[in-house]
């Protein structure tokens, strides 16, 4: 896909992506209208959480630009299927959701498909306002990661995290050993 010269900014965005597409389009606005409601920077350990309601493309921006990463503990995943992001500072113990209301941008093409360039190119230079909506809201923050003890699991071997593992007839066991054995 080919928009012309980027803004500086989203260079590394979609290095880290690998390449340009209008979720990360999606993710790279929603991530700077975030960081503009709460005057962000990047993460440099947990003070700032992620809550994403989809799996897409657009959370690979919030993991470069805000560096909250799900190996940090600080990216949460909920299966909503939105364009939708809760960032939370725990350092200024304020959040704001910024969800996406721009589908009505879409261009469409002569198929009767969406014009991924068009549409595109309208995620770069459409207002925020007309693309999000973003409100301040009341949540409170995820426990901070901690490192605990691995357990081996009786059926597999493998070290397993101690609170993710299940016994079964006086047995601990990671969560597959237990789903198969309990199937």
């Amino acid at each position: 896909m080919d928009l012309g010269p980027l803004p500086e900014q989203l260079k590394p965005v979609v290095a880290f992506h690998g390449h340009l597409c209008p979720g990360l389009l999606i993710g790279y606005r929603a991530a700077q209208a975030a960081s503009q409601a709460l005057d962000l920077g990047k993460s440099e350990d947990e003070e700032l959480v992620t809550i994403a309601e989809n799996n897409s493309c657009s959370v690979d921006a919030f993991q470069q630009m805000l560096s909250t990463t799900f190996g940090k503990g600080n990216l949460i995943w909920r299966d909503f299927g939105k364009q939708a992001f809760t960032v939370i500072d725990r350092q200024k113990n304020r959040a704001v959701r910024v969800s996406f209301i721009g589908d009505r941008l879409k261009h469409k093409g002569p198929d009767g498909n969406v014009d991924r360039q068009a549409f595109a190119k309208e995620l770069l230079s459409a207002p925020q306002e007309s693309l999000f909506k973003v409100e301040e809201v009341a949540v409170e923050p995820p426990p901070e990661a901690v490192i605990e003890k691995s357990i081996t699991c009786a059926r597999c071997g493998e070290p397993t995290q101690a609170s993710r593992t299940v016994e079964l007839d006086g047995k601990l066991m990671c969560r597959p050993c237990a789903a198969e054995v309990s199937a």
